[in-house]
Order: C-alpha cells, then structure tokens, then sequence
C-alpha cells in the first residue's frame, strides 16, 4: 500500500488490464461502426441505382409502345439482382448491428469493471491519506510534548 510514505496501489494491474480489455473493446466498436457506415453507404448506392433503373424503364416504356420482351427480360432480371443483392445488404446491416449492440453490452460491462476498481482505489487512497495525516498528527503531537518536556527541565 506504501513505500516511504507513498501511496501504491496494490490493484493496479487489475485497473490497467481491465482498462486495456476497455480500450480494445472501444477499438473493436470503432471498427463494426466504419463497417456499418460503410454498409450503409453500400446500402444507399444500391437502392440510387433501383430508383434511377426503375425512373428509366419507365421513361422507356412510355416513350415507345412498350419495352420488347428481350428489354424487358433483361431489365427485370436487373431488376432483380439489385432487389437481392439490397436485400442481402440489409441483412448483412441487420448482422452487424446486432454484433454491435452485443459489443455495446461488453463495452458496458467493462466500463463498470474500471469504474468500480477506480472507486476502490480512491478510496484506499483517501483511507491510506487519512492514516498518513493521524501518524502525522501524532508524531507532531509527540514531538510537542518532547519539547514541552525539556523546557521545563
């Protein structure tokens, strides 16, 4: 708990461990965030181009008499890969936000694991301080009385 009147505390490997175990976890939620972002841009991209495909085939078919059924085979087939492929994004959006919110209960768990070992540090620390002050006061209070001592003699 001390040296030379120093205080140290005895569970400070557990603090920076629990600590480091923090800091990863913060690192690893950093990450899935980048690569929910990043999904969801994907996500975006896809549904522009089912809107833009789908104003075009309109745009087409009420421009001429209708789309031959070559064109229209191909564009619903178009269609829809971009409908699965959207969908298999937001699934994968889905996935990744369920992966985040699990993350977020272990990034919890583990703030509460620092704080409570931070909350019994500072306490030893204020016992330890309050020890420190009595041995002192007492050394004072003794070494008042010695002096008190040998000026009366």
């Amino acid at each position: 708990m001390s040296r030379k009147g120093k205080f140290q505390y005895a569970l400070e490997p557990v603090l920076l461990t629990r600590q480091w175990d923090l800091d990863a976890l913060l690192l690893d939620l950093g990450r899935i965030n980048e690569s929910l972002a990043a999904l969801r841009q994907e996500l975006s991209a896809l549904q522009e181009e089912i809107n833009k495909t789908a104003a075009e085939w309109k745009q087409a078919s009420q421009a001429s008499a209708g789309l031959n059924v070559g064109s229209f085979a191909v564009v619903t087939r178009y269609m829809n890969d971009l409908t699965c492929r959207r969908s298999l994004k937001e699934q994968a959006i889905a996935a990744e936000e369920a992966a985040r919110d699990a993350l977020i209960d272990r990034v919890e768990a583990a703030q509460r694991g620092v704080e409570a070992v931070e909350q019994h540090r500072d306490e030893v620390k204020a016992d330890f301080n309050t020890l420190r002050l009595s041995e002192e006061f007492k050394f004072a209070d003794d070494h008042w009385s010695t002096l008190q001592g040998r000026e009366k003699t």
